[in-house]
């Protein structure tokens, strides 16, 4: 499972020196497709997890912006980190963290990086679009798997705003 992420994770990286590469290059054009929607911070990190994992990248700036409002330093009360809130528990799920109820000062940093971030928080919105639909998927994203199954917990405000910041960046 290690070798696993670790090809996904190199997969990764290697998409992103190709991206790079090619925006350096005027003759080969711009990495990412012009849109009318607005530019974004990390919209380049956000185009390549929205490719890798199949996600709409306009889903993943609503999602960045309604956690995070673009700000990769924020750490929430109940402990979720960076752009687009990630939880240690998750990290642990992914094999970014050994433990989540103690991780290292590495592990932390290293899940804040805004690439980093974006990837692991996309990545666990592929896999709840692929189990449920989109407006129990965007919930979940919000207050857990575990919350909307077996608690009862609902973010109807929290879909309405990423809907709303969805339809701007479509």
């Amino acid at each position: 499972m290690k070798m696993l992420y670790f090809l996904v994770g190199a997969t990764f990286l290697g998409l992103f020196l190709l991206i790079r590469d090619l925006r350096a290059s005027p003759s080969l054009g711009r990495a990412t497709p012009p849109s009318g929607a607005p530019d974004v911070p990390y919209a380049d990190f956000i185009y390549m997890s929205s490719r890798t994992w199949g996600v709409s990248s306009a889903l993943v700036k609503a999602v960045v912006r309604q956690e995070s409002n673009f700000n990769p330093n924020v750490i929430s009360s109940k402990k979720c980190y960076g752009l687009m809130q990630i939880s240690l528990a998750l990290c642990e799920d992914y094999g970014y963290v050994k433990e989540w109820q103690h991780p290292t000062d590495y592990e932390v940093s290293r899940i804040m990086e805004p690439q980093m971030n974006i990837n692991i928080g996309t990545r666990f919105l592929s896999f709840l679009l692929g189990k449920y639909n989109f407006d129990t998927a965007v919930q979940m994203y919000n207050v857990g798997v575990d919350g909307y199954l077996n608690h009862g917990y609902r973010a109807a405000d929290y879909l309405a705003d990423v809907k709303g910041f969805y339809n701007d960046y479509k």
